[in-house]
C-alpha cells in the first residue's frame, strides 16, 4: 500500500521514516547525480545558472571551436550533470 507521509510517496516503513525526518526517500542521502536522474525522469530539467547571450555567446562558440571542443548549447547543464556541479572555467 502506498501511502503519503509529508508529501513523499511511501511503499514501506523505511520510506516512512526517511519522509518522516524530511528526506526524501528516492534519495535520502541527497545524491545531486541521482537526483538529476530523478528530476530528468519526472520532467523537471533544472535551467543552468549562466546562459551566455550576445556577444559572450558568440566568444564561447569561438573558444570551444578554436580548443576542439564541441559547441555549447544553452542547455548543456540540463544534459551533463557534471557540468552542473562545478564548472567554473574562466
Amino acid at each position: 500500500m502506498i501511502e503519503m507521509v509529508n508529501g513523499y510517496p511511501c511503499a514501506d516503513c523505511t520510506d516512512v521514516s526517511n519522509a518522516k525526518r524530511g528526506l526524501d526517500p528516492e534519495n535520502p542521502t541527497r545524491d545531486p547525480v541521482k537526483q538529476e536522474k530523478l528530476d530528468r525522469e519526472a520532467g523537471r530539467v533544472p535551467e543552468p545558472a549562466v546562459v551566455f547571450e550576445g556577444r559572450l555567446a558568440e566568444l564561447r562558440r569561438a573558444e570551444d571551436a578554436a580548443a576542439g571542443q564541441p559547441t555549447r548549447s544553452p542547455d548543456a547543464a540540463a544534459v551533463l550533470p557534471s557540468a552542473r556541479l562545478f564548472d567554473i572555467t574562466v
